[in-house]
């Protein structure tokens, strides 16, 4: 596959990709409904063939004919690539494509038949199949195993098909997501049936009893076997074998594309530089990394003008491909997203990756004319994301700097989009430490508000009111209360680029040049900054934590501190600390533990965290060689 390729909704690749126009709401009553239908159909269909092929292989072990054997398995492979082209040809009609976002029926065939033969082997050690005995004996286990691997596939069918109506989520404890956890009727089934046990609590282990054999092979272990075989299954029907899982391809969109009833045209912020493209990465786990990139951000004429923003995407320097550390580096085998599939929103609107206006700055430059179209180009990238994995077990969603904000407001969409997967959602180095005069007279011209969720109580709220941050995230958290939210930043984020550099231009009218005097805004920030966090960790405590290093140094993501920071205690390096995050289950009566985590040391500056270019500058000052902040109470 090609590394370089475009999306364009007149050609015949959009169609291939899934980007093809959405359809009608008479169609379809939730996005991809058809999608997840089609994909249902062929897990169900895989079941029935993963079924079939083991009662194959049973019956051949009572006088091991061959030819009978390969006849018998042609014919099951011939019924599922008819229902696999059923299962298209319906979706097709309705306007979606099912082909690219599995494996074809040939590909399902030949992993199912390796794990049967798995199956078969592991069954028969032990056995003399010449003993007419154990011959039935060993019969009786392979057709149980027949229809345990298909109740597994089909669990995992009905777990793909109410994911696709919408209505299985939902985050108060009244309703239906709950009650698929807790309560009775279809949806408790369903949750039921995807125990790796089977469908029916003991079945397999029943059926295994009755069989009386004296294989060398235990329960659990063909068990575990046949569990594997579903994984195998789901993971080729759910994550899209269309990508690329060598290394990050470019996606380049090209509008007008139709989603969720609006029209879409991706584009960069500024004239000359307007295409827009953004990276995905196919990983090894049914498991997805929403990552939105950091860059600055301006709102007039002087700030667009200078410009202090990135405004660019580009194909060769965006590409995360070229990360080498922190997170970004996926051959790091302590790195927790080494075998996610990814996917890098670019950003180059200078609006935090959620503006939704066009603007012309007027003053003392020339008028800048800059498309905030942030939030356009978030959202076709999570149309792409929802095509091409369809219900993944767990989303991470972050970013940093400008792309903290990106995944703390476009988090909400993203765990309506996939209803059935557990959420965690990070924003590394951007608290929302904001001016008051910013947030009057500046903050409008991206037109923020009008993509905050409405159906989140007090979330927009929080924002059009002032309160900002702290009421912001209290209200997702709350609303979505099974997904866990977190800041992450040092307690003195600096640079030219940092935290406290844009702070420093808020404090100074909007000024750009103020960010060449960043460290002018140190010690304002911090003292904001930790009175949000434990603010915000006071009214959202179930499901929020921070996590504020020492020094100076600007967002961590792509940083190799994350393995090593031990600034926060011996035990609290980010990593370990992100680790404990996705393991929390605020559903738990024993949550696992993730705790806030505050520097004991955090006037420190470490090694290369940024610092004023002249030595002694207040509030950067040497103490015994070390660069230490001090500020003054």
């Amino acid at each position: 596959m090609s590394r370089l390729f475009r999306i364009s909704m007149a050609g015949s690749l959009l169609l291939l990709l899934g980007f093809a126009s959405a359809p009608s709401a008479q169609d379809l009553a939730k996005f991809g409904e058809a999608e997840f239908k089609c994909v249902a159909k062929k897990q169900n269909a895989a079941g029935q063939y993963s079924r079939s092929a083991l009662g194959a292989w049973a019956q051949w072990e009572k006088k091991q004919n061959d030819a009978r054997l390969d006849a018998k398995l042609a014919r099951a492979g011939v019924k599922l690539a008819a229902a696999f082209g059923k299962a298209e040809a319906e979706s097709a009609a309705r306007g979606v494509d099912c082909v690219e976002q599995t494996a074809s029926a040939a590909e399902i065939e030949a992993v199912v038949a390796a794990d049967v033969v798995d199956v078969v082997a592991a069954i028969n050690s032990g056995l003399d199949l010449s003993d007419r005995k154990d011959a039935r004996c060993g019969a009786r286990l392979l057709r149980a195993s027949g229809k345990q691997s298909k109740r597994l596939l089909r669990a995992e069918s009905r777990r793909t098909r109410l994911a696709g109506t919408g209505k299985v989520y939902s985050p108060k404890k009244s309703t239906k997501w709950i009650k698929a956890v807790k309560g009775k009727g279809k949806a408790s089934k369903y949750k039921r049936g995807t125990s790796k046990l089977g469908g029916r609590p003991n079945s397999f282990a029943k059926d295994w009893r009755r069989a009386r054999c004296g294989t060398d092979t235990g329960e659990q272990d063909v068990a575990n076997r046949l569990a594997a075989l579903s994984d195998h299954v789901t993971f080729l029907t759910l994550v899209s074998p269309a990508l690329d899982d060598s290394e990050f391809q470019p996606v380049s969109p090209v509008g007008p594309i139709e989603y969720q009833g609006r029209t879409l045209n991706p584009r960069c912020g500024f004239d000359d530089s307007p295409d827009y493209h953004f990276f995905v990465k196919r990983g090894s786990v049914n498991k997805v990394v929403m990552y939105y990139q950091g860059g600055g951000a301006c709102w007039g004429n002087l700030t667009c003008g200078v410009p202090v923003c990135k405004n660019e995407a580009n194909l060769v320097s965006d590409d995360p491909d070229n990360a080498s550390a922190g997170f970004g580096d996926l051959s790091n085998p302590d790195n927790p997203f080494k075998d996610w599939n990814a996917v890098f929103v670019t950003y180059c609107t200078c609006d935090v990756h959620f503006g939704d206006s066009d603007m012309t700055y007027s003053g003392i430059l020339p008028d800048v004319n800059v498309s905030h179209r942030g939030y356009e180009n978030a959202k076709v990238a999570e149309k792409f994301a929802r095509e091409h994995f369809l219900n993944p077990d767990a989303v991470f969603v972050t970013g940093s700097s400008a792309g903290s904000y990106g995944a703390l407001f476009h988090a909400p969409a993203l765990i309506e989009a996939w209803p059935t997967s557990s959420f965690n959602v990070l924003g590394d180095g951007g608290n929302g430490v904001i001016t008051p005069s910013f947030l009057q007279n500046e903050f409008g011209n991206w037109n923020f508000e009008a993509n905050i969720p409405t159906n989140v109580p007090g979330a927009l709220e929080a924002i059009s009111s002032g309160a900002g941050m702290v009421d912001y995230i209290d209200a997702v958290a709350d609303f979505y209360n099974r997904s866990t939210w977190a800041h992450y930043s040092t307690a003195y984020d600096g640079g030219f680029g940092g935290q406290t550099g844009f702070y420093n231009v808020m404090l100074n009218d909007s000024n750009p040049f103020s960010a060449l005097s960043w460290w002018e805004g140190t010690c304002e920030f911090n003292e904001v900054m930790i009175d949000q966090a434990v603010e915000t960790a006071d009214l959202a405590s179930e499901n929020y934590r921070f996590y504020i290093g020492a020094g100076s140094q600007h967002t961590m993501y792509g940083n190799n501190k994350v393995y090593s920071d031990q600034s926060g205690g011996e035990d609290q390096t980010i990593v370990d600390w992100i680790v404990d995050m996705i393991a929390f289950d605020p559903d738990s009566s024993d949550p696992t533990e993730w705790q806030n985590v505050e520097c004991t040391d955090c006037e420190t500056v470490l090694p290369g965290d940024p610092i004023p270019p002249v030595a002694q500058t207040a509030p950067f000052f040497n103490d015994m060689g070390d660069t230490v902040i001090m500020c003054s109470e």
